[in-house]
């Protein structure tokens, strides 16, 4: 898999495949006007956004927001993008057309596929994008569904990765390969379809497997044969993992030198509470700051969990100390089968 450079995309046109797809909310006092409400996406894809500015004849960014399929939603449109990336110093850029940002790919049905006739569709309309470019970089790790953009795209132009997009596979290839021991994994939230073979993946190479969030629920009715995994205990409501769940695991985080985590271990509200009255998240706030205290390494995956740190503060002290995913799915369907098409795609 060739890594973007200056050299490969000196003079070119390129179509930058971005991690768009952010949380959006109403802007203040607005009743039509959305603006990104967490921008870690974005901010992941800056160093490779920058190094295309720097040596390429124009970019054009392309990518998702949410799953519109294939109509024009007016609260999934990309303008709230466009006015971080103003905000993030590129208006001249965007004015001058150096920079350009198409409207959210998802808005054609052309983009995804999964039959033979949605396949000859997606060829056509990646062969509409592949005329605005002649490279084809993919910083968008998050986004490993087949599509037009991520795996068709490839087939037509010179390509390549970003860095983000890289550094993820790096750093998951390390896990999963090759993990520090103690190996802790730590998993919440609930989707035991798109977890359960990651579990059990884990579970072969991991001293401890935490389990907590709904996830308990799902799987508790499973029979394991592997004594690694700990279900939590979760409290009457089924909201949150009791304190005494929180104090067994105390242990098992503190001897960890790596440290795996994705999905919630409560269940995570819009409201932002102060930490000393925080209910249902108290105990996955618990266990955020016994991570953050350990001496292990960390790498962090998962939407909600992104989300939940970033409105408990915690966001920031973990980009800093481990490795913070851009993808939830992404980052479980790796560690399950050691690849995603739009790597074999980029291959």
């Amino acid at each position: 898999m060739q890594i973007v450079n200056a050299q490969i995309i000196s003079g070119k046109k390129v179509i930058l495949r971005l991690d768009i797809d952010v949380p959006l909310r109403l802007r203040s006092g607005s009743s039509t006007f959305f603006e990104v409400a967490e921008d870690f996406r974005l901010k992941a894809g800056i160093p490779t956004l920058n190094l295309c500015l720097q040596n390429a004849l124009s970019v054009t960014v392309i990518g998702h927001i949410g799953r519109p399929e294939g109509k024009e939603v007016a609260e999934l449109k990309v303008e709230p993008v466009r006015q971080w990336l103003i905000e993030h110093g590129y208006e001249e850029d965007l004015v001058n057309q150096k920079l350009i940002l198409l409207e959210n790919l998802r808005f054609d049905l052309r983009e995804s596929f999964d039959s033979a006739q949605d396949h000859e569709r997606a060829i056509e309309f990646a062969k509409e994008l592949a005329d605005k470019g002649d490279i084809f970089i993919n910083e968008a790790f998050a986004s490993y569904h087949q599509a037009a953009s991520t795996t068709v795209l490839p087939t037509l132009l010179p390509h390549a990765a970003g860095l983000r997009f890289a550094e993820e596979v790096r750093v998951l290839s390390e896990v999963r390969n090759d993990p520090k021991k103690p190996f802790v994994a730590i998993m919440g939230g609930a989707k035991v379809a798109d977890k359960l073979p990651v579990i059990e993946v884990l579970a072969q190479k991991a001293d401890a497997v935490l389990i907590g969030g709904k996830l308990v629920e799902e799987i508790s009715n499973i029979k394991y044969q592997i004594s690694n995994i700990m279900l939590g205990d979760l409290n009457k409501q089924g909201t949150d993992i009791t304190v005494e769940t929180v104090e067994l695991w105390k242990e098992v985080i503190e001897k960890a030198a790596l440290i795996v985590w994705n999905g919630p271990l409560g269940k995570i509200s819009n409201i932002k509470y102060q930490i000393s009255n925080m209910g249902s998240e108290k105990g996955t706030f618990e266990i955020a700051r016994m991570i953050l205290e350990s001496k292990a390494e960390l790498v962090i995956g998962g939407g909600d969990t992104v989300s939940f740190l970033g409105k408990v503060g915690l966001l920031n002290e973990f980009i800093q100390k481990g490795f913070v995913s851009v993808g939830g799915g992404a980052m479980l369907k790796f560690l399950a089968e050691g690849t995603l098409p739009t790597i074999e795609a980029l291959v």
